[in-house]
């Protein structure tokens, strides 16, 4: 993960800790052929649909996004709606962009993503 989001993640996890609350971080980086078969689930493959975003659109490909799930006995819980948005307003706090705020059909509730970094335009 790129280092901005990385703290954050790291920050997260203690905040969590601290709150009680397990998280494990299931997904960072992915490369274009993961987003791919992602991306093909629902359409072009058996599933449903787990993502709009085609390679070179997901920001897990550029290092700025992490999915999490909530322990539970030391299994994921992603049934634990109450816990995903208390981790999702924690992230908030701190400057994470929670899918689970996203409108629409593909609201995720453990995603987290930090926006692309700032350049400065050059001059001339």
């Amino acid at each position: 993960m790129q280092p901005g989001i990385r703290e954050k993640c790291v920050q997260l996890k203690a905040d969590c800790e601290a709150a009680g609350i397990d998280i494990l971080i299931t997904c960072t980086l992915r490369d274009a052929a993961a987003q791919e078969w992602l991306y093909a689930s629902g359409r072009t493959r058996k599933g449903k649909i787990l993502t709009n975003a085609r390679s070179g659109k997901s920001k897990h490909e550029f290092g700025l996004a992490f999915d999490f799930c909530v322990m539970t006995a030391g299994k994921c819980d992603w049934n634990n709606s109450e816990a995903f948005a208390k981790v999702g307003a924690m992230g908030e706090a701190i400057g994470l962009t929670w899918a689970g705020r996203w409108r629409g059909s593909l609201r995720e509730l453990g995603h987290f993503e930090i926006d692309y970094p700032k350049t400065k335009k050059k001059e001339g």
